[in-house]
């Protein structure tokens, strides 16, 4: 009697083993899976024409329903869709500038899986989600890509209001993704320093400033800005020699430059903008006089 129920508890383990495998095979045959997702993770504004952003898949016996889209951040609505065998569409934030003619693929159900876009810009950074479909089976995968974009200025400045301290400012502008501004010495990083961020037409003006005391300082000093973007790897400095002591009797006169960072800094940063007015009034006193 024992070995009976034994017996028959095998056999039904074998079956359910038997009917587990038959089911998988079955889904594997008819499943879709995202194998492989291109998307650059940094590209550099105004350096390539396009950039292209593969999803590539396989499927199974079953593609009724066989549909490929693109999702821009956490928005729901897709920006790029290609249901088999219709054409594929380009919506939202990307309407306009994806090449819909690009083939990815000589396979009919491969061939508009990825996407061109053509002129890059910073407002499509972002993450950006395939997800392929059929009535049965749907997969999907992620992955971020950010356009970089290069300062367009950098100044590295000394403000010297009173004969014992001197104002060092840094500022930078036209920066995509947002830039981090520090500076030191070569013996040290700088405490106490004031940051000020603005975004100005999808480019970030960045101003770091400090107040030292001539004291504190030795002769010369020599000041270091870094500016740094980490998502593209990126980071430039500048370095200024500077004398402690009196106030120079001939200021030296602003560049178009000092001007247009003065000017980048806006309303949000005050007491940066009232450092930098100081700086530039002087020098053109004498003119006014």
């Amino acid at each position: 009697m024992v070995r009976r129920l034994v017996d028959r508890r095998v056999s039904f383990t074998h079956l359910c083993t038997v009917f587990l495998w038959l089911v998988t095979c079955f889904n594997g045959r008819n499943a879709v899976k995202i194998v492989k997702v291109v998307v650059p993770e940094i590209i550099q504004y105004g350096v390539q024409d396009a950039v292209i952003l593969d999803c590539d898949y396989t499927y199974g016996n079953n593609t009724s329903g066989l549909m490929v889209k693109w999702f821009f951040k956490n928005n729901a609505r897709p920006v790029y869709q290609w249901i088999v065998p219709q054409k594929p569409q380009d919506m939202g934030i990307l309407r306009g500038r994806v090449d819909l003619t690009y083939r990815a693929s000589n396979d009919p159900l491969k061939m508009h899986r990825a996407l061109r876009i053509v002129k890059p810009n910073t407002d499509i950074s972002g993450d950006y989600t395939c997800v392929v479909s059929t009535f049965m089976e749907e997969d999907s995968r992620t992955k971020q890509m950010t356009v970089f974009v290069p300062e367009t200025n950098f100044r590295l400045i000394q403000n010297k209001t009173d004969d014992d301290t001197v104002n060092v400012i840094c500022a930078a502008e036209g920066a995509f993704p947002a830039p981090n501004l520090t500076l030191a010495t070569p013996e040290r990083r700088l405490d106490g320093i004031a940051h000020n961020l603005k975004l100005v037409n999808g480019r970030y003006s960045a101003v770091a400033s400090v107040t030292l005391n001539d004291a504190d300082l030795p002769s010369p000093a020599e000041f270091i800005c870094t500016l740094r973007i980490t998502q593209a790897n990126y980071a430039v400095r500048k370095e200024s020699i500077y004398y402690p002591g009196p106030i120079s009797t001939t200021p030296e006169m602003p560049t178009a430059a000092d001007m247009q960072l003065a000017a980048a800094v806006g309303s949000k940063g005050t007491n940066i903008y009232t450092a930098l007015s100081i700086f530039l009034l002087p020098a053109f006193i004498p003119a006014l006089l």
